[in-house]
């Protein structure tokens, strides 16, 4: 037997193993439920705060042949201030630069239209045809001017970097094409 000297007092206490603290008396789901809805707003907060603090994407603004010639890597690379200024003057023209591909889109459309009518009418055709190459001619020039009036702001060293920016993307173009045409012939052969 032991004798009271034996124990201690914390060995009298009774023991409660029930977990302790403001959640214990929920079930165990809504825990996990809790924590995943905390996991779903961080997600949501961190969207949003990268939509809100990462650079704007530069979007295309017209055919490939001016990337070329303002190869997005150029854009991409200059301070956010001078960017905002290039890329406002681009968004200035979105609007037509929209109604034009619209255009295009319904003189094809025309162009279509025209080829399967019976009887066919090779003056339809012919028009839609013309429609689609002004509509094009002047998608082009728009481009043209757009161009000219971003170089026409740029200093000398960042006509220095475009020059490098088009070079390279040049460069990056030769290589793909040279890579195609290797992995093409290699299966015929």
């Amino acid at each position: 037997m032991t004798s009271p000297a034996d124990t201690s007092p914390v060995d009298t206490l009774p023991r409660d193993t029930s977990p302790q603290g403001p959640f214990a008396s929920w079930p165990h789901w809504t825990k996990l439920l809790l924590v995943a809805s905390l996991a779903v707003n961080l997600l949501i907060a961190g969207a949003a705060g990268m939509s809100y603090f990462a650079p704007e994407r530069i979007e295309r603004w017209s055919g490939a042949s001016f990337t070329q010639l303002l190869p997005r890597s150029f854009l991409t690379e200059l301070p956010d201030e001078r960017r905002r200024e290039f890329l406002d003057l681009l968004k200035s023209r979105r609007d037509a630069f929209r109604e034009s591909r619209q255009d295009m889109t319904a003189a094809a459309q025309r162009f279509a239209d025209a080829l399967e009518r019976n009887p066919y009418d090779e003056a339809q055709v012919n028009a839609a045809i013309d429609d689609f190459t002004r509509l094009s001619n002047d998608m082009v020039d728009s481009g043209t001017l757009m161009t000219r009036q971003i170089i026409q702001k740029l200093t000398p060293v960042e006509r220095s970097k475009l020059a490098a920016a088009v070079r390279d993307r040049l460069e990056r173009i030769q290589q793909r094409r040279k890579k195609w045409q290797t992995d093409n012939h290699k299966d015929r052969g």
